[in-house]
């Protein structure tokens, strides 16, 4: 299941893929497959059809593809879905800020995107969220780019 034509791929410019920090092991993979399979099969011989209905709707949600990138234009993101496809878009005018947050990890950082009351968190490599806070500032002159305050950021434990 794959889409033939990408909603950035006709863009001329940089195209930023956002990455995982931390992709699915392999065994938890199998276990949600496992998990899926027993809640279909479960519903279809016992009473509680409502199971098999959740074990369908995991295995679509297993199945889901999830494109993110930072294009000239905003965030694109794009779900690839068994029955459905979806776009969400942000554009460089509807974004308020672009904080840049250093998690220590040696290849990763963390942007923030912000819109509103809103935001995004994805993860890129360090020379590409140079790039993207350049970009950033050239689309936009108004949003906030800076790095994070270590001390301010929520969900950090102070030492």
């Amino acid at each position: 299941m794959s889409v033939e034509h990408l909603p950035w791929e006709s863009l001329s410019g940089p195209i930023y893929t956002a990455r995982e920090l931390r992709p699915r092991k392999k065994w938890v993979e199998n276990a949600c497959w496992i998990l899926s399979c027993g809640l279909v099969v479960g519903g279809i011989i016992t009473p509680y059809r409502v199971a098999a209905i959740f074990g369908a709707l995991y295995i679509l949600t297993l199945l889901m593809k999830k494109d993110t990138v930072v294009t000239e234009r905003g965030i694109e993101i794009f779900y690839q879905m068994r029955i459905t496809t979806h776009y969400d878009f942000w554009g460089w005018d509807q974004i308020v800020s672009v904080i840049r947050e250093d998690r220590q990890h040696p290849e990763l950082v963390a942007l923030h995107f912000g819109k509103g009351n809103r935001s995004k968190r994805l993860f890129f490599t360090k020379a590409d969220a140079k790039q993207i806070m350049l970009l950033a500032k050239k689309r936009n002159s108004r949003i906030v780019v800076q790095d994070a305050n270590k001390n301010q950021m929520i969900g950090n434990k102070r030492k």
